[in-house]
């Protein structure tokens, strides 16, 4: 088992980060043995129910009651209704102020829990345990939590850091390849804005020698789990640095936006993001030739190719600005200067995307506009 210790000095708060092999009932056990609350409250989705029931209610400490509540599985369900049920559950089976909530799912379901958890009789304490690998390496960690409104993506929310995050690398056995792929998303962020050997060792292995190599998954989840939260410790709430970890979203959330969630998985759309900027990056001389071909012929090998409509200047503009990277003064839009450094280049506008999107849309690019 690997442990990461994060230190918040802002928040005066530290927890930790516990990655490995079938761990959840010593990590579990472990954690829940420190708190005197009889009955904890879990929050899963229909799929992850589906699959897990009975090996989840197994590592519930004996002495310990639980309620679950099983949600339907979707980014179209993380919204003000789904919490509400949430609220509903919590207070129908008497959730005090000493509960504890615990998140089992993917980052939509983290996602919401903290949410819930955030803002329950004015916050409790919540445990998260992602079983995709973009919720164990982007989610799962960093105290983000939300929820979306038609807008934009994670509009409502709340930085709620979790007692402790629990990694268990035995869940991505039944994750589907689509999923995997969404999440190898972050591993390859992580990778490009902080680790060049972590982009190295995952550009020279393949995606089935990742999935079936444990020592090699674990060491992959570890190194970019270290890299978000080295960046969040020195930036908890998102005031300067933590927005590096914003590369390849600008777009990739414009994406999502625009194609109301229903289309591409957020994984997906932030490998687009990122072949977008790095193009941008090398279009605008910041990036060497080298570099952008590596980084561009990775992605595409990722085969997330995409068919969306025709959007106007107009519109495009207006998804762009409303986004939470933007400010009054323009966007901070993250690009890459080497494998491992990226800057953040302020007061972007969106005008300016908007142009270098449509000259992206005539290269080799993942997108096929109808």
């Amino acid at each position: 088992m690997k442990t990461i210790q994060v230190t918040l000095p802002q928040s005066v708060y530290t927890y930790k980060v516990r990655i490995g092999l079938d761990i959840l009932e010593e990590a579990l056990s472990d954690i829940l043995a420190q708190y005197s609350e009889p009955k904890v409250f879990i929050v899963t989705n229909e799929t992850i129910y589906n699959l897990y029931k009975n090996h989840l209610e197994k590592q519930i400490p004996k002495q310990l009651d639980f309620e679950i509540l099983v949600l339907p599985d979707g980014e179209q369900y993380k919204n003000l209704g789904t919490i509400s049920q949430v609220y509903d559950f919590l207070v129908e089976n008497k959730a005090n102020r000493k509960s504890i909530m615990i998140a089992f799912g993917g980052g939509v379901i983290g996602d919401m829990v903290g949410f819930a958890a955030a803002t329950y009789l004015r916050g409790i304490s919540y445990i998260q345990i992602p079983t995709t690998l973009l919720s164990q390496v982007d989610s799962g960690i960093g105290g983000k939590t939300g929820i979306n409104h038609p807008s934009g993506k994670n509009y409502i929310g709340s930085f709620k850091q979790p007692l402790q995050t629990i990694i268990d690398v035995s869940f991505l056995k039944t994750l589907k390849e689509r999923e995997f792929v969404a999440g190898y998303s972050e591993l390859i962020k992580h990778g490009l804005i902080r680790d060049p050997y972590l982009f190295q060792i995952l550009s020279k292995t393949t995606m089935e020698n990742l999935r079936s190599n444990n020592d090699l998954l674990i060491e992959a989840i570890f190194r970019s789990c270290e890299v978000k939260t080295r960046v969040v410790e020195q930036d908890e709430r998102e005031s300067g640095l933590r927005a590096i970890l914003n590369f390849g979203h600008t777009i990739g959330h414009f994406l999502e936006t625009f194609t109301a969630y229903k289309q591409m998985l957020h994984g997906e759309a932030v490998i687009i993001g990122m072949d977008f900027a790095a193009w941008w990056s090398y279009h605008h001389g910041y990036l060497d030739q080298d570099d952008y071909q590596l980084v561009h012929q990775h992605l595409v090998s990722l085969g997330v190719e995409q068919i969306i409509p025709g959007i106007n200047k107009s519109k495009f503009i207006e998804i762009i600005d409303r986004d939470k990277k933007a400010a009054s003064a323009g966007i901070k839009f993250i690009g890459i200067t080497t494998i491992g450094k990226v800057t953040i280049f302020d007061n972007t506008s969106a005008e300016s995307l908007w142009d270098d999107y449509q000259e992206f849309l005539k290269t080799d690019t993942f997108l096929n506009v109808i």
